[in-house]
């Protein structure tokens, strides 16, 4: 009886299986992915927004906590929850189908249906949606107000009147408008009307009461951090004065108050500080139309002594204008590209000035313009990259500081210049010290080094003098959390430093002879980079910097030794610990309380959180599991709620919600399909190198897996991908690599091996790691050794076509944007920075560790192109015209190679893509030509027409020839 239960058991399975659907190009529509998660402060709500992984309207959806019930919004996103969680706010796009069918009507872009808002109350609710809004604001630290923003109203026509029934009838005077011929009438001006230029209304809506505040014709508007402010800038009222202003909104009291008005003034930039007692904007007031722009710095500020709450802000005025001297600085703009920002204490006012811009000359006739580029070798950038950073460029500001300390502006001081561009500031700006950082004498260098080096300089934000502390570091430097040390990680030393403000004294802080404080497993020519680090404790007494596995506590004066806080445990179990910054706005970490790491086995790559107590280092599991876990959950800010996923290659990211107690609820279930298709597996996989070194990769196997059988196999690869073992892929229209679950869907084995580089020689560590895993994944006899393809891109591109150099045991390849010269790509540009690639050849990911003239024979060696003669492999080849990372030439390098030997070789330009493809309509065709490639001859599948005969100049656009040939018999 045993036997036929156990027989019936395994038809029951069999049958099962078989019944399973196998993935195609149609699922795209109907899987989904999450965005956007948010939780609301009481930990009560959650809200995600969901999305599939092609053409289809997104969906928003609002779980509650206490109910476990979810609410779906078809079309919401971008949603908030109000602070005091009585209200979640959200935009509604219009549905897709039907913007299409109005664009397929050639109707313009700006005559779209705009985006509604919708206004949920969660206390009853009940949903109030607003239509044809661009924009809206919920207040960060208060409650019980929301500011929309409407688009353009078009003017809507008044009916045509009817005429007469007849002609003994009369026409009604309330049908049809007696023409006006009065002289008054004739000079009246036409209404002013919403545009780009005049702005749109914008509703202020108490939450509370309904009431509704309408400013109109404006065109900005901010809400104060903390005080119960908002402050708007608009271009007139549309009454008899129409004079444009900068109003405030007091949602203590329900006051307006007008800060300044000039006819035809322009202000944008607006900014309050965190109680809404200060106000600065910048203010255009010159009403000629001279191109440099003569802009000024307005500030506003409550009169000393006044009761703040409820006190108008009555005092201001301009503090600064334009062709101002600013210290050493003269004939400087106020620049309208910088947004001034108030320090979180309010003393200081940080803004924006640039140099007067150099202008064309307008009077100049086309022909009379002279276009040439003069590539100098001295230029420390060289042009395509200026070209790349022109319109920052033309926007770059230098960063003053006005003191306005008791609401009166006081000296303004320059921080930044020309020599030394940037300056970054402790999180709430109240320091009286800043950093500034110049890699300006390092440009030219960073061609071949592939990152500029830096000075780094202690600035007095009360005096504007600086300290140079280092020089000609690889590296960050960064100000510790109350501006006490200039801290960062040295690549050129491996090592930590800080550099106190207060005694002018520091240097390196670790030094590598415990553990080391770098990446140890670093394979580029390069020096290596920091294993990151937590923050500083209370004070800046302490730093927290991970190694490898485990948190440290560094003391920034070198006087107390390191102390390892996680006791080495992470090391001892091979699991890597990181610290989890749960509240957002955390400056420091209280060592005194609990903590929550990340954990990451490295054996098995399980994942979890444990609770970390840095008195004792003992550590506590919360949750840890065969899963991939987020490694940054979310927190509410007022309860112990967090909100997490885990996933695997088999799960997908669903959210989950844990309290207090740790209790863990479901929250989602995006794709529960995925039950009615056959899915693979993934596990780890080790063998040894053609060199006898210990190597791991990931192998995906079909859901009915039979070892007896034999399958194609697609190995695809980078660099190491192995810690991806958790990772979930649904079926997705591919931006240049294969999905693994679509292919183990319909029969293939996917392997993945890691790859372990030995500089100097790229290709060759590639040939030991792929080809000796291959040869152990035949030696265990599920895989059909005659069938076997390779896929990559990029940097897996060109291992690819290294590979099919040295070895014929692949059936066919796939290779998406490969290098395969690299003495004409080591000269190449990247054209998306504009940038040389000489950088990768000596220092980073190709590996080779000098120039041409140094190695020429690693250049050669390494490059494809010069062993193509003896490649057996039919190719598919991706090279994008937009490829702004590998010269698409290179494509061309190896195609036309192929082709001139008569092997067979496609070659795919998506017109006007980059090095990914990002376009839909390419995405899905490149997957299917793909899958329709592999099939041909990894499964004899027919060939379809674009293999068979191409795609013609004539054809292209329009057949696009995916129709499969069948063979005569």
């Amino acid at each position: 009886m045993k036997k036929v239960l156990l027989v019936m058991a395994l038809f029951s399975t069999i049958s099962l299986l078989a019944q399973k659907k196998t993935l195609d190009h149609n699922a795209y529509r109907i899987w989904k992915k999450i965005d956007n998660t948010k939780i609301s402060n009481d930990g009560n709500w959650v809200v995600y927004a969901t999305s599939c992984n092609a053409d289809c309207d997104a969906q928003l959806h609002l779980w509650n906590a206490k109910t476990e019930q979810t609410r779906t919004f078809e079309r919401g996103y971008d949603a908030q929850f109000s602070f005091d969680n009585t209200h979640l706010v959200f935009k509604i796009k219009q549905p897709l189908d039907s913007l299409k069918a109005k664009r397929r009507k050639k109707v313009k872009d700006d005559d779209l249906p705009k985006d509604s808002l919708g206004i949920l109350s969660l206390a009853t609710g009940e949903l109030v949606t607003v239509g044809n809004i661009k924009s809206y604001a919920l207040p960060q630290k208060w409650a019980g107000y929301v500011a929309y923003h409407h688009d353009i109203e078009k003017a809507i026509e008044k009916p045509t009147p009817l005429p007469p029934k007849s002609g003994l009838e009369t026409v009604s005077k309330e049908n049809v408008a007696e023409k006006d011929t009065s002289v008054a009438a004739k000079s009246k001006a036409k209404p002013k009307a919403e545009s780009k230029d005049n702005g749109t209304k914008l509703i202020v809506l108490n939450l509370t009461t309904g009431k509704k505040d309408t400013f109109p014709f404006a065109m900005e508007y901010t809400f104060s951090k903390k005080g119960k402010r908002l402050l708007i800038a608009d271009t007139g009222k549309g009454d008899t004065t129409d004079l444009a202003s900068v109003d405030v909104f007091n949602a203590e009291n329900g006051a307006k108050q007008t800060l300044f008005q000039q006819n035809k003034a322009k202000f944008k930039q607006l900014a309050l500080d965190e109680q809404g007692n200060q106000a600065a904007f910048i203010a255009d007031l010159d009403t000629s139309k001279e191109r440099v722009r003569p802009n000024q710095l307005h500030y506003w500020a409550v009169p000393k002594g006044l009761p703040l709450a409820n006190a108008p802000l009555a005092s201001g005025g301009a503090i600064a204008k334009s062709f101002s001297t600013f210290g050493t600085m003269k004939n400087y703009l106020v620049s309208d590209n910088a947004k001034p920002t108030f320090s979180e204490d309010g003393s200081k006012l940080f803004f924006g000035i640039a140099p007067s811009p150099v202008l064309n000359d307008t009077t100049l006739l086309p022909e009379e313009i002279v276009n040439v580029e003069v590539w100098a070798y001295s230029d420390s950038k060289i042009h395509p990259q200026q070209k790349v950073q022109l319109e920052n460029e033309k926007k770059r500001s230098y960063t003053v500081v006005a003191n306005v300390g008791n609401g009166t502006a006081r000296a303004i001081v320059p921080l930044a210049s020309p020599d030394m561009p940037d300056v970054n500031f402790t999180q709430n700006r109240n320091a009286d010290f800043a950093i500034g950082i110049s890699d300006e004498a390092y440009q030219l260098a960073a061609t071949w080094e592939g990152f500029a080096r830096r000075d780094v300089y202690v600035v007095d934000t009360k005096t504007g003098n600086k300290t140079n502390v280092l020089k000609g570091i690889k590296g960050q430097a960064q100000i510790s959390t109350s501006g006490k040390f200039v801290f960062g990680y040295n690549a050129r030393d491996t090592a930590w430093f800080a550099y106190s403000t207060a005694t002018k004294k520091g240097g390196n802080i670790t030094d590598n002879k415990t553990v080391k404080f770098y990446e140890d497993d670093n394979d580029m020519p390069d020096y290596p980079q920091s294993n990151g680090l937590a923050g500083w404790s209370k004070d800046d007494k302490y730093l927290i910097i991970n190694d490898k596995y485990d948190l440290w506590r560094i003391d920034p004066l070198s006087i107390e030794k390191p102390i390892c806080l996680t006791k080495g445990e992470g090391r001892k179990r091979n699991t890597i610990y990181r610290y989890i910054r749960l509240d957002d706005e955390e400056r420091d970490i209280d060592l005194s309380k609990p903590l929550m790491l990340h954990a990451t086995n490295e054996d098995t790559k399980a994942e979890g959180y444990v609770s970390f107590d840095a008195n004792t280092g003992e550590l506590k599991p919360i949750f840890t599991d065969d899963f991939r876990f987020t490694p940054q959950p979310l927190k509410a800010k007022n309860s112990e709620a967090i909100v997490f996923s885990k996933q695997s290659f088999q799960q997908c990211p669903d959210l989950r919600y844990a309290d207090g107690n740790k209790k863990v609820t479901n929250i989602s279930d995006i794709n529960p399909q995925q039950k009615e298709y056959a899915w693979g597996t993934m596990e780890l996989v080790e063998w040894r190198s053609l060199n006898g070194e210990k190597l791991r990769g990931m192998l995906v196997k079909p859901a009915d897996f039979d070892p007896k059988k034999k399958y194609p196999m697609i190995v695809y690869f980078y660099e190491k991908s192995s810690n991806e073992l958790h990772n979930y892929s649904g079926p997705q229209p591919t931006r240049a690599s294969i999905n693994y679950a679509f292919y183990a869907s319909r029969g293939y084995i996917i392997f993945n091996p890691d790859i372990p580089y030995r500089i100097g020689y790229p290709g060759e560590s590639c040939m030991n790691s792929v080809v000796s895993g291959v040869t152990h994944l035949i030696e265990q006899g599920f895989v059909d050794e005659k069938n076997i393809g390779l896929q990559g891109h990029s940097w897996g591109g060109y291992q690819i076509a290294y590979l099919v150099t040295r070895t014929n045991i692949f059936k066919c390849a796939e290779s998406g944007a490969p290098v395969v010269n690299m003495v004409s790509a080591y000269g190449g540009i990247r054209w998306e920075t504009g940038i040389l690639r000489q950088f990768q050849y000596e220092h980073t990911q190709s590996r080779i560790a000098g120039t041409p003239w140094e190695y020429p024979l690693r250049f050669i060696e390494n490059s494809p192109i010069f062993t193509a003669d003896k490649i057996q492999t039919p190719m598919l080849i991706m090279a994008n015209d937009k490829d702004g990372a590998v010269p698409w030439y290179q494509g061309i390098e190896f195609y036309s190679a192929m082709r001139r030997m008569n092997k067979p070789a496609w070659l795919l330009n998506y017109n006007d893509e980059g090095h990914g493809l990002t376009k839909l309509q390419n995405r899905t065709d490149f997957t299917i030509r793909m899958q329709q490639f592999f099939d041909h001859y990894l499964k004899g599948a027919p060939m379809p027409k674009w293999m068979q005969s191409g795609v013609s100049a004539m054809d292209k656009g329009i057949n696009q020839h995916l129709e499969l040939v069948e063979e005569k018999k």
